[in-house]
């Protein structure tokens, strides 16, 4: 009997031990272990339970008090995961969610668990482990915010709009009555001008302020997403009808085509929007998307600063551009391009001043185009720095060869694009087609826009003067139209100012617009400016200006853009102004 109780007490303290080091092995893990004994409704844990949970093990006895610690909208779905776990539906469970911690907060808790059995199969206790995963969590939420949400206006980007687009789409698709969605595409005005003249942190501030303003105009449900650049992004839900669209887009331009006040400047912008409607514009989200895009290039195309419902006239513009777009990178190489000239006439001396030069196209495949049309889409595509080139090397060919002829005029102006002043190579290049023509840079005379130098003023001003030390001469065309600061004006190394036709067009008819070309000509003449009139197309508007002491004009009333033989037929060989 001794040995067999020795035998029985040392099994005992094995068993012992064994519960131990067991219970040692749980309290040392970093998850709490727990067991629910489905016979009694006992619930049990290790230690680790309360530094996890915040509450006492013994709080959660009898089990209906652990379910109390689920969040009120996850308890069906946690409950009825349990009872598949204990049918046998799921043999091993695991899940992410939030728990109520110490009464006070919600905490993010990765909770495992699996079935114990008897014999016959039946579910006779549910072990587990949970574990506190809020910094884990976090970090995931970082990772998902970082992976679905512009960073900078807080707002979703592309990915998470069209999912959430596409989502909306499915929904509707599978209800008996279909909902129509709207997508809104806005663009802002001139914002690369923001950036250029003020700077990436003023541009950065203005994109902040307008998506707040364009969230505060959102109704409940409706989504607001940065999807590059200075484009946005507006999914409208449940739209009845297109006037609720309207509706929007006018607060939005209200809000937006005006003055916003960043670090005591006022930076002014203004957005054009394009619509399209679901399931009108298309059931498909790329669709949708190209359709917003061709809506919002159409209001651009119009004027700026307003909205258009998508059409499917529209889609002509879009081809219409790519057909230009493609028609241009062929035209240098097929010969399309040829440069006509309009004379500059100094009135007071009845001669010929000189000439402006100006880029034709006559494409094989779309027939003549306007340069208004295709010089906007060469700029746009960068295809307008090797037109460019090409431009100024022919134009200095044409002046060479009617030099060498002895033809009397002054210089041949040529239009720049900003595109090329931005290029820097453009310098060098211009000194390059100077030595090969052989021109004498005194007769070449080159016209910029306000616009152009105001994107960096202090490196335009340095490029200017190094071609004005050339020898080369600078106008600046279409004074007036831009931000005609006197500030700047004195700054410029310029020898020529380009009053606008826009402002010649009424001198005879407004008192108001003559006295401002009257202003404008006596300022020039003050700064020792000459003074160009563009656009002069009647008697009288050439004898109103000779009175205010503007003695060179362009425009057709002496003559339309010619041809070189055109030119040197009716101007250049005959020595004649009134043709």
């Amino acid at each position: 009997m001794r040995v067999q109780y020795d035998e029985i007490h040392e099994k005992l303290a094995i068993i012992e031990k064994s519960q131990e080091r067991y219970k040692l092995s749980l309290d040392s893990t970093n998850d709490a272990m727990w067991e629910i004994d489905l016979t009694t409704k006992m619930f049990s844990s290790s230690n680790r339970f309360n530094n996890i949970t915040g509450y006492d093990k013994e709080v959660a006895n009898p089990i209906e008090n652990i379910i109390k610690l689920v969040l009120e909208e996850d308890r069906e779905i946690v409950i009825n995961d349990f009872i598949d776990l204990i049918n046998g539906g799921i043999l091993y469970y695991q899940c992410r969610l939030k728990l109520n911690f110490n009464g006070i907060d919600n905490r993010w808790f990765l909770i495992r668990s699996m079935c114990l059995r008897d014999t016959r199969g039946v579910a006779i206790k549910i072990v587990g482990s949970i574990l506190g995963i809020a910094i884990q969590r976090n970090f995931e939420e970082e990772i998902n915010k970082l992976k679905y949400y512009d960073i900078l206006t807080d707002t979703p980007n592309r990915k998470l709009f069209i999912s959430t687009l596409e989502n909306e789409i499915i929904k509707s698709k599978g209800t008996y009555k279909q909902i129509k969605l709207a997508i809104l595409f806005i663009d802002l005005d001139n914002f690369k001008e923001v950036n250029d003249t003020l700077g990436h942190t003023y541009g950065d501030e203005l994109l902040i302020n307008v998506a707040n303003l364009i969230k505060a105009t959102m109704a409940e449900g409706d989504l607001v997403s940065r999807v590059g650049g200075d484009e946005f992004f507006i999914l409208m839900k449940s739209i009845k009808d297109y006037s609720k669209v309207s509706r929007l887009c006018v607060k939005l331009q209200s809000l937006l085509n005006c003055a916003i006040r960043i670090d005591n400047k006022h930076v002014y912008t203004s957005a054009s929007i394009g619509i399209a409607i679901f399931p009108n514009d298309g059931y498909d989200t790329n669709i949708l998307l190209k359709n917003a895009d061709t809506a919002m290039y159409s209001a651009k195309n119009n004027g700026k600063a307003r909205y258009s419902f998508f059409n499917e006239s529209m889609s002509s513009i879009i081809v219409r551009r790519a057909e230009i777009e493609k028609g241009l990178r062929n035209a240098l190489e097929n010969n399309e391009f040829e440069m006509y000239y309009q004379p500059q006439i100094d009135i007071i001396n009845n001669k010929l001043k000189g000439f402006e030069a100006l880029l034709r196209w006559n494409s094989a495949k779309l027939g003549k185009v306007s340069p208004a049309e295709f010089i906007p889409i060469a700029e746009q595509s960068g295809l307008i720095v090797s037109i460019g080139e090409w431009i100024i090397k022919m134009v200095c060919l044409q002046n060479s060869l009617w030099k060498s002829k002895g033809y009397l005029y002054d210089t041949i102006a040529i239009n720049l694009s900003g595109i090329q002043l931005q290029n820097d190579d453009f310098e060098e290049n211009l000194k390059n087609i100077i030595n090969e023509t052989k021109i004498n840079p005194k007769f070449v005379e080159l016209e910029i826009t306000e616009s152009i130098f105001m994107k960096d003023f202090e490196r335009s001003i340095k490029l200017l003067t190094a071609i004005r030390e050339l020898g080369i001469t600078i106008a600046l065309d279409d004074f007036g139209t831009g931000y005609s600061s006197l500030s700047y004006l004195k700054r410029l190394p310029i020898n020529t100012l380009k009053i606008d036709k826009s402002f010649i067009d009424n001198i005879d008819t407004n008192e108001r617009e003559k006295v401002i070309v009257d202003g404008i000509i006596l300022l020039a003449q003050k700064i020792g400016l000459d003074v160009i009139a563009e656009g002069a197309e009647t008697k009288n508007q050439i004898e109103l200006l000779k009175g205010m002491g503007c003695n060179q004009i362009q425009g057709y009333y002496f003559s339309r853009p010619l041809s070189a033989c055109e030119i040197e037929e009716k101007f250049l060989s005959t020595n004649c102004i009134n043709c």
